[in-house]
């Protein structure tokens, strides 16, 4: 992976596609430290235990250490070379091909929350972000950074293209009732415990998660995977379903690479996030 200096941090800012995190059209903020009342009972510790209000207090002194080693962005470096990677994509393991149909009903679906009762765009069910300290949910911490899209309203834009494996064009997504959310992960974030963007800090609730990356060559072309701990995928049928939801954003070509370790049984995965050793899948619309 690309090295990021550790010497400088900048304000969060909005991605832009030649000048990294500019936004010029929205108002500067410093939002206060939030925390979501009803995520305090739900932290699991480090010895499978469920905490209460009375550990709280632990979990903000866990925060605040884990902030101490917290990464910083040299932004004048994050932009450099998105050709740049070390991660080798092998030819695609299989290739599935998306009925039309499917695509387009999902442009007709409204929903009003996230829930663990409804299944959304065909995906899967709602479900709070896990295996986080409660202070590291925080979705309003990057109001500003954050980009919405849902089904039929086209693809995101502005956004920084760079080949998949090279964290500096790194995107952190995840999909709830209203679309799918993305912010670049390398958006300094002093309100996250790791100095950056997470999915707890993307979104407090939702379906399934993982990173993107834009085409450097081709704008109708995403290399997506799964790779999030915070809403991890439940089953291939997920990935399939979401790659769905991207060609309902009117991209034209998905590649999708999938980790095992979110699988129980997998015949094909991803060896390493950022290794040499990539399967993935090309999904193609119907004739």
């Amino acid at each position: 992976m690309l090295k990021i200096s550790s010497h400088v941090t900048m304000s969060r800012r909005r991605p832009a596609v030649t000048a990294p995190l500019n936004s010029s059209s929205k108002p500067r903020h410093s939002p206060e430290l939030r925390t979501l009342v009803h995520r305090s009972t739900r932290y699991v510790t480090g010895y499978g235990e469920t905490s209460n209000d009375s550990s709280f207090n632990q979990q903000l002194f866990e925060w605040a250490k884990a902030r101490t080693q917290a990464m910083t962005v040299d932004v004048s470096r994050i932009n450099e070379d998105p050709r740049a990677t070390d991660t080798a994509l092998l030819p695609p393991w299989r290739t599935v091909t998306v009925p039309r149909a499917r695509v387009e009903n999902l442009k007709h679906h409204h929903y009003y929350y996230c829930s663990p009762s409804i299944s959304m765009w065909n995906i899967g069910y709602g479900r709070t972000v896990g295996n986080c300290n409660p202070y590291d949910v925080n979705p309003g911490a990057i109001d500003h950074e954050r980009m919405t899209q849902r089904p039929g309203k086209g693809p995101f834009d502005p956004v920084v293209r760079g080949a998949y494996g090279n964290r500096n064009f790194k995107y952190l997504w995840a999909i709830d009732h209203a679309g799918m959310h993305i912010a670049r992960e390398m958006t300094p974030c002093k309100l996250s415990s790791r100095g950056v963007i997470t999915h707890s800090i993307l979104v407090d609730k939702g379906i399934n998660a993982g990173e993107i990356f834009f085409d450097v060559d081709d704008p109708a072309k995403v290399f997506i995977n799964f790779g999030s701990a915070r809403l991890p995928m439940r089953d291939v049928r997920e990935a399939e379903h979401t790659a769905e939801f991207l060609w309902a954003l009117n991209y034209r070509t998905v590649v999708a690479m999938i980790p095992n370790r979110d699988l129980k049984e997998y015949p094909y995965g991803m060896s390493d996030r950022y290794g040499p050793h990539v399967e993935n899948m090309v999904f193609k619309l119907e004739e």
